[in-house]
């Protein structure tokens, strides 16, 4: 605190007035200050008070507001996560108890009120399983992904179709550190995972593949690069090229002393040479701090290598825009006769015929009416095939041509194991006798032994490649060029193709050559040529609890035994899923509770450095206060006193 004295010198009347209004001015600001501040309880009001501490307590607030924000996210996401846990534990009773009714069901004595009474139970554990699917908090789903409105999962008949998405929310828990704050339906259930996982689509690189998209995806940095022939350097701008027919038409409009450039684009690059096509030099680099003709693999600084200069390892990644043409390597994808998807008896045709793009092919797929979800993975370069309805199966065929089997996503195929048929029970293999018998038109009878055959496609060999199979009467087996299935083609003769199994045998069950409850099947003539086409052999289910708990319930009320049997041990992975689910969300929540702690505790410390900034220090104020009011009294005095003198007080 500052007083200014009263003068002793001899100064003139109205300058020492002045010295003391002036005085009395600042005693009144102070005291309004200290009174702000014992009001307020802050030594600051305003950034001019203390530039420096302001702009310190400004950074703290915001930290601390920062801060703030994170332990809200931690509460709210906490909630969420005990939510979750409680709907988790009300399925994992609703699965415990299936598994109880399952065990109950595999017993082959029982009578149908018994079946099913089971049913009834299975179908109420299946309530409990949907509620708890469809279970939302604060108006997000738990469990049927975080953007969803309704409910996920829709009952309709026996099937139930999941009309939610996989989206999972994030949570941010600390400076840089996202948590997940959901699960997703097929982390918790396995529900709409893929059917069918489609194989590498290897594209090839065109003119309009963007150079983002080179390298597998990891992109070409545009920048300036610079072109010799030896005699000097000269720039070439491709900052703003963002295909290879960009990049193209620039580097062709360049003239390198007096010649041209030509560049032809590669499957997998391009190629960079003298229009001429003469030798000569011809050096590429980048301007310092570039890295573009690094990253197009033309770079050769000091032209050692002579043209042409060939640029290779672009190929670029698979994306909904890229060109069927340019799949296949550059061979190209004929897919106009379509595909055909089916869903329990439904058959669904999918008209492909104007497709021209893999983005044309997804919305085919998704717009074709079947319960499906195509998707494309671009990490993979393929096409995968969600189901999105439980309690039925799938298959995705031909339609008379190879569209299904050109796009990786025909769901039987050559390489389908054995061991993978009827969902995963495989061939049950004879000793003493052939496990498939197939008696062509002319009585040909050729006995096939599967013992060491591994896929279908070896199946197709043995019958293709039998010793009694090399004449102009042979049977020709192929995979059907409609739906799915193997067909037996041969001239027609005497009788039709027959194809017969042991009575103790699968194969022909399992290969869809012969129906259920029977060890023979018998073709026809179509055409004049004798056929016999089977059924489709490897049809694939929708996957997850809710479906096991369908098929089981149906197979329960139909007593097949070893149905039930092969879904109890589905049961036991689908437990076991939402267990481990379960347990992540648990890893989660302890995290998340230590993240939180430790976002509290820097609030804590946050805030008592504001205090020490910005806060009054009371005891500091009142004694300054009493000083200045003491000053203000005293000036006003003298002021009274200096009003009152008159010539007479200097005679």
């Amino acid at each position: 605190m500052s007083v200014s004295p009263v003068s002793g010198t001899r100064i003139s009347v109205p300058l020492q007035t002045q010295q003391l209004v002036s005085q009395m001015s600042a005693d009144q600001l102070s005291i309004q200050s200290y009174y702000d501040q014992l009001s307020t309880g802050r030594r600051i009001q305003r950034m001019g008070d203390d530039p420096v501490v302001a702009s310190r307590a400004i950074g703290l607030q915001n930290s601390i507001r920062y801060g703030e924000q994170l332990v809200r996210n931690a509460d709210q996401a906490s909630a969420f996560y005990a939510a979750t846990d409680e709907t988790l534990s009300q399925i994992d009773d609703a699965l415990i108890e299936a598994k109880s009714a399952a065990v109950a069901a595999a017993q082959g004595v029982l009578t149908d009120d018994e079946r099913e009474s089971i049913a009834v139970g299975i179908r109420q554990s299946i309530d409990q399983v949907l509620a708890g699917s469809n279970a939302t908090f604060r108006d997000h789903q738990l469990l049927g992904g975080i953007l969803s409105e309704g409910p996920a999962f829709v009952q309709e008949g026996s099937t139930v179709l999941f009309t939610g998405t996989q989206a999972t929310g994030t949570v941010r828990a600390a400076s840089g550190i996202d948590l997940q704050g959901s699960l997703a339906i097929s982390e918790a259930l396995g529900s709409s995972e893929p059917i069918v996982e489609g194989a590498s689509l290897n594209s090839a690189l065109d003119g309009d593949t963007r150079l983002v998209d080179a390298h597998a995806g990891k992109g070409v940095t545009t920048g300036v690069i610079r072109i010799s022939d030896g005699s000097g350097w000269q720039e070439v701008d491709l900052t703003n090229a963002a295909t290879f027919n960009d990049v193209k038409e620039i580097l062709e409009s360049v003239s390198v002393g007096d010649r041209k450039l030509s560049m032809t684009i590669l499957n997998d690059g391009f190629q960079l040479e003298y229009e001429d096509g003469l030798p000569g030099t011809l050096a590429v680099d980048d301007l310092p701090g570039g890295t573009m003709a690094q990253d197009l693999n033309i770079e050769n600084a000091n032209g050692s290598d002579p043209p042409p200069l060939v640029a290779g390892g672009l190929t670029p990644k698979v994306t909904l825009t890229t060109k069927l043409s340019t799949l296949a390597g550059g061979a190209g994808l004929d897919v106009s006769a379509g595909l055909q998807i089916q869903q329990g008896e439904q058959q669904f045709v999918v008209d492909l015929s104007e497709a021209e793009t893999l983005g044309d092919v997804v919305i085919a797929i998704n717009r074709s009416g079947a319960d499906v979800q195509a998707v494309l993975d671009e990490t993979g370069g393929s096409i995968d095939i969600q189901a999105r309805r439980a309690g039925v199966d799938y298959a995705i065929g031909e339609n008379g041509g190879q569209a299904a089997t050109n796009l990786g996503i025909r769901s039987s195929t050559r390489e389908t194991t054995l061991a993978s048929l009827g969902h995963d029970e495989g061939i049950l293999m004879s000793v003493d006798e052939p496990e498939l018998t197939i008696l062509r038109p002319d009585g040909t009878q050729l006995d096939l032994e599967l013992e060491n055959l591994r896929t279908v496609g070896d199946v197709l060999d043995a019958i293709n490649d039998h010793p009694d199979n090399q004449d102009t009467r042979r049977i020709v087996a192929s995979l059907a060029t409609h739906g799915n299935g193997i067909q037996l083609v041969a001239p027609p003769g005497a009788d039709p193709i027959t194809v017969r199994q042991p009575s103790n045998g699968t194969a022909g069950l399992q290969l869809g050559l012969i129906p259920a409850d029977s060890d023979e099947a018998t073709g026809a003539t179509e055409g004049g040529v004798a056929v016999l086409l089977g059924e489709d052999y490897s049809p694939k289910e929708a996957g997850g609890a809710i479906d096991s708990l369908l098929r089981l319930e149906a197979a329960t009320r139909a007593g097949d035994v070893r149905e039930i049997g092969r879904l109890q041990a589905k049961l036991d992975e689908d437990l076991d899923q939402s267990v481990s689910a379960r347990g992540r969300v648990g890893v989660w929540s302890q995290n998340l509770d230590i993240l939180r702690d430790s976002a509290s505790n820097q609030v804590v410390s946050l805030n008592e450095q504001l205090s020490e900034a910005i806060d009054t220090d009371f005891a500091a104020v009142v004694t300054d206060l009493n000083s200045r009011q003491t000053s203000l009294e005293a000036s006003m005095r003298l002021v009274g006193q200096m009003a009152q003198l008159s010539v007479l007080n200097f005679l």
